[in-house]
C-alpha cells in the first residue's frame, strides 16, 4: 500500500485545475511507465479535503473498479471501463457524504474525434461533478455528439465509483441517504441522527430549475419537527414533495431512527424482518424484530448471536431449524446489501 501527504488548494480551484488536467491526460495517452506520477500529480487536486491517502486495491478482480485512494474526507476511486474501442482509465473523486467533487479520464485511446470527445470536452466533465451517483445520459447529462458510447461509459463510471466509495444508506459521514422523485428528476438527500433525534437534513443533489425556497426550507422544517411529515412550501409542491419522500426513504433504508438496518426474507412459516447495527464495517448487532415461526428452536437467538461473532451472515443453520435458520441469515443479507 502507498501512503502520501499532499496539499490541497481551494476547492474552487481544485475543479478549474482538474478538468485541464482531465483533457490534457486524455489526450496525451499517459503512458504507462508515467502512469503512477501522474496519478500521484492528480491527487494533489482530486482527493477530497486533502492530507495522507492510502491506496485499497479491490479484491473483486472481475469489477471494473480497480481500488481507491482513500483519505480522511474522500476517496479517488481508480476504475477501468470499455469505452466504444478500447478501455478508458478514470479517476472520480468522492466525498465521504457520497459527492462526487473532480472527474479525470488518465487515458482513451477511442476513435480521435468521437470516442476521444470525452477526455475533451469540458462541458461534459463539469456536469459530472456536484451529484451523488445519480447520473443518466439523457437526464441530467447531455451524451456528447458522436460519442453516445463513451458518454454513457464515463458516467456509469462515475456513478459505479460513487456507490464504491460511500454505498447507499451507508455514507462514510454517517449519515442516511435517501432518494424519491422531485419536480425534474431525483432528489436525494442525507439525514444525520442523534439517537432517535433529526439533527440534519441536507439536498445532497437534484435537478430542479424552479424549487423556490423548498431546498432550505423543508429540511429546516423537517429537523425542526424531528419528522419529515411537514407542509409543502406553496409554489414548490412537487420539489418539497421530493425533499420530504427523499427524508422518508432514508428513514427507512435506516429501518428505524436509532440507524439500524431492516431486513427481510422468509421463513419456514411467514417472513422474518431484523435490524442489524454497524459500525464501519462491523455488524455489532442483529436481532429479529418480527417472525411468524412456530417451531424456530434456539434459531432466533442462536444465529444472530453467531452473525455478530462471525462479522458475516454467512454462519451454520441451526439443527431442527433449517428454515428459520436460513430466513434470519437471508434477511441480514438483505439487510446490509450482501
Amino acid at each position: 500500500m502507498n501512503a502520501k501527504k499532499i496539499l490541497i488548494p481551494v476547492a474552487v480551484i481544485v475543479l478549474a485545475a482538474l478538468v485541464l488536467f482531465a483533457a490534457s491526460a486524455g489526450l496525451a495517452g499517459t503512458a504507462e511507465a508515467k502512469r503512477a506520477e501522474t496519478i500521484d500529480q492528480l491527487l494533489d487536486y482530486m482527493l477530497p479535503g486533502g492530507g495522507s491517502y492510502e491506496y485499497v486495491a479491490n479484491e473483486d478482480e472481475s469489477a471494473s473498479i480497480l481500488g481507491a485512494y482513500v483519505g480522511e474526507q474522500g476517496s479517488v476511486v481508480e476504475s477501468l471501463v470499455p469505452g466504444f474501442m478500447t478501455d478508458l482509465h478514470m479517476l472520480v473523486g468522492v466525498q465521504n457524504d457520497g459527492l462526487v467533487t473532480s472527474v479525470c479520464i488518465l487515458e482513451n485511446n477511442n476513435t480521435y474525434g468521437l470516442g476521444m470527445k470525452a477526455s475533451s470536452d469540458l462541458e461534459f466533465l463539469f456536469s459530472l461533478v456536484n451529484s451523488s451517483g445519480d447520473l443518466a445520459v439523457g437526464d441530467n447529462v447531455d451524451a456528447i455528439t458522436g460519442a453516445t458510447i463513451s458518454s454513457n461509459a464515463v458516467v456509469n463510471a462515475v456513478n459505479a465509483a460513487q456507490k464504491y466509495a460511500a454505498p447507499a444508506g451507508e455514507p462514510s459521514g454517517g449519515g442516511l441517504t435517501g432518494t424519491a422523485e422531485g419536480f425534474a428528476g431525483p432528489i436525494t438527500v442525507e439525514v444525520t441522527m442523534d439517537g432517535d433525534t433529526i439533527t440534519a437534513v441536507v439536498v445532497t443533489s437534484n435537478s430542479e430549475s424552479a424549487p423556490g425556497t423548498a431546498l432550505e426550507d423543508i429540511p429546516a422544517a423537517i429537523v425542526a419537527a424531528n419528522s419529515p411529515d411537514v407542509d409543502v412550501v406553496a409554489g414548490a409542491t412537487y420539489t418539497s414533495q421530493g425533499i420530504i419522500d427523499a427524508v422518508r426513504n432514508a428513514l427507512e433504508n435506516a429501518g428505524s431512527a436509532g440507524g439500524g438496518l431492516t431486513g427481510m426474507a422468509e421463513g419456514f412459516a411467514g417472513p422474518i424482518t431484523v435490524e442489524v447495527t454497524m459500525d464501519g464495517d462491523t455488524i455489532t448487532a442483529v436481532a429479529v424484530v418480527s417472525n411468524s415461526e412456530s417451531a424456530p428452536g434456539t434459531a432466533l437467538e442462536d444465529i444472530p448471536a453467531a452473525i455478530v461473532a462471525a462479522n458475516s451472515p454467512d454462519v451454520d443453520v441451526v439443527a431442527g431449524a433449517t428454515y428459520t435458520s436460513n430466513g434470519i441469515i437471508n434477511a441480514v443479507k438483505d439487510a446490509i446489501g450482501a
